[in-house]
């Protein structure tokens, strides 16, 4: 126990309390289950002799109300003139007129009892029947088993019901179950029988649909143990059921239940005696784990219940430990949310203690922090605004000078057209460049602008260069991206590459793109460079290609920042190819068409 003295409060109040609990709800869930399984039990052997007994009513009435419309029949004027019964006319001379009359009889039978599936009725001067059934030719019922069956009957009148078997009147061998009467109601005649065929599947349906068993199963049997219905795939456990002792003894019994044990699993065996066939007696055969299921439900209940008062003690332990240090807990969780840059979390609390100052002079330190980081933020803004402005504007007046001065030397050698061009060139050029005040624009534009630029520098430079511009099939030329930064990789090519050459410049511009990123290849076969290092060239005068270079991915960087990538490769007198990546942004607006 000495492990007590090393945990804290808070943690020996919960051992307590859920000691205390656990025991108590332990007892209490032990003493039920008990009382309430005696009384389950109690309830699962009444429930299922209960159902067994209104089984039993239902097929007895079931048999009951065959027997009652048979009678019927045997009331009826035109069964008693086919008969002979109260009758001066000739039964043999007409028994074809007395065979259509029976039609009707037999259709009203069927009507009022739907399971009777055919009918006989045999007298010594011949058989009448429904004839639209077939008999089996030369039927004769006397002397067959069925004639013995009635004959070993004894009483005033006698009656059977035969188990099932395949049917031996009428065609088509379906499995029948026979109801056997005498077919006179009185000792006029005791030679006429009446035979009725109820389909043996209904029948055994009708019993199965009134017990609605999904694992129990029953079985009708005789007074000799003979089955009624045919027996299922499964029957050799009723088989060894049969040749137990109280088996038998139940046969001779009106109702009762007794316990079976078969394959290491018990069954309850309830049986009751039929009343309308009276040597018939239907048992049924329960698991005694389905009859039990209901405990199995309670057992798991109340540990559910047990379990669930185990985390209630457990919950209200922690509140109550909680409760005496929410303030500090309060205070703890703000720091945590701040720790990992939720700057808007404050502290709370309706408390007026220690901690709670505590806390209201976090929120004060808080709050100094965020009017802090706003004023950085906003100075950092305005700074990378004006930084593009003034990268913008170191742009223009280069490339301005030159071209003004390229236009005065050719109106000065009266080439007025080749001055039309170039300043219908530059217009355009500053028109796309300004962009209406946007620093982005789209590729579209951006090709429009260098190549006019490409134009003028052609005037300045007669036969010094050609340019080419390729589009991989498939490129966004609408997509956005920042304005000029082309034109200054051009510009390096034909002021530093082409330095020492009069003619035979190419450039060379490739744009491609990928799923997520848009590349732009400027190629020159000029003079090449060295590696280039941006940092040592920040100070490197307007007229480097270094100065350009940086330029570009200065601004790259303030607009994209990691996700830009300029790449420079180039050999010294053979070539120089500058790539730049930018990402492919989706959510950004085009500034398409004309600016």
């Amino acid at each position: 126990m000495a492990f007590i003295y090393r945990i804290s409060f808070q943690q020996r109040v919960w051992i307590g309390f859920i000691f205390v609990v656990t025991v108590a709800v332990a007892a209490t869930g032990l003493l039920s289950y008990r009382i309430a399984a005696n009384i389950s039990e109690t309830n699962a052997y009444k429930l299922s002799q209960d159902t067994l007994n209104k089984t039993s009513q239902a097929l007895d009435e079931k048999l009951g109300k065959v027997r009652t419309s048979i009678f019927s029949m045997i009331m009826n004027p035109d069964y008693q003139k086919a008969v002979g019964f109260n009758s001066s006319s000739s039964q043999e001379a007409n028994y074809y007129t007395y065979l259509s009359s029976m039609q009707d009889v037999y259709v009203q039978l069927r009507t009022i009892e739907p399971m009777i599936v055919s009918a006989l009725v045999a007298t010594p001067k011949g058989n009448y029947y429904q004839i639209t059934q077939a008999v089996k030719p030369q039927y004769s019922f006397y002397g067959t088993d069925l004639h013995q069956r009635i004959m070993a009957q004894t009483g005033k009148h006698r009656e059977a019901w035969v188990e099932g078997h395949e049917d031996a009147i009428f065609e088509g061998g379906k499995r029948v179950i026979t109801f056997l009467t005498e077919g006179i109601l009185n000792d006029v005649s005791r030679e006429v029988f009446v035979a009725a065929n109820l389909k043996e599947e209904e029948l055994k349906g009708f019993v199965s649909t009134n017990l609605n068993w999904s694992e129990g199963s029953y079985f009708l049997v005789n007074q000799q143990g003979l089955d009624v219905f045919q027996p299922d795939a499964d029957a050799g456990f009723t088989q060894k059921l049969k040749a137990n002792p109280l088996f038998i003894q139940a046969l001779q019994q009106q109702d009762g239940f007794f316990e079976y044990e078969a394959d290491h699993q018990g069954y309850m065996i309830n049986y009751t005696r039929l009343k309308v066939a009276g040597d018939w007696t239907l048992f049924s055969v329960l698991p005694k784990s389905q009859l039990f299921a209901q405990l199995e439900g309670l057992k798991w209940t109340i540990l559910t219940i047990i379990i669930s008062c185990l985390l209630i003690g457990f919950v209200v332990a922690k509140l109550m430990t909680s409760f005496l240090m929410k303030p500090l807990l309060n205070l703890q969780y703000v720091m945590h949310k701040v720790e990992h840059n939720d700057w808007s979390m404050r502290f709370q609390s309706d408390y007026a203690d220690e901690i709670t100052q505590v806390g209201f002079r976090f929120n004060r330190m808080l709050d100094e922090i965020n009017r802090l980081f706003q004023e950085v933020s906003v100075a950092e803004k305005e700074k990378h605004i004006s930084e593009m402005k003034a990268l913008q504007a170191q742009i223009a007046p280069h490339f301005l000078y030159n071209t003004l001065n390229t236009i005065y030397w050719k109106s000065q050698l009266d080439q007025s057209e080749a001055v039309q061009k170039m300043v219908l060139a530059l217009s355009k050029l500053f028109q796309l460049g300004l962009n209406k005040g946007q620093e982005l624009t789209t590729l579209k534009n951006e090709l429009q602008h260098v190549e006019h630029y490409l134009m003028i520098q052609q005037e300045c430079y007669e036969h010094l260069f050609d340019y080419f511009i390729e589009l991989d099939e498939g490129v966004d030329v609408q997509q956005t991206m920042v304005k000029i930064i082309i034109q200054p990789l051009v510009e390096n090519a034909i002021l530093h590459g082409f330095k020492n050459r009069n003619e035979g410049g190419e450039i060379k511009i490739t744009v491609r793109q990928s799923e997520r990123s848009l590349f732009l290849i400027v190629e020159d076969n000029g003079e090449g460079m060295a590696v280039y290092a941006p940092d040592a060239q920040r100070e490197s005068n307007a007229n480097s290609s270094g100065f350009a270079l940086y330029n570009i991915q200065r601004r790259l960087e303030l607009h994209y920042g990691s996700e830009a990538l300029i790449k420079v490769e180039s050999e010294l007198g053979a070539f120089t190819r500058i790539t730049l990546r930018i990402p492919r942004r989706f959510d950004e607006p085009h500034y398409g068409g004309n600016p």
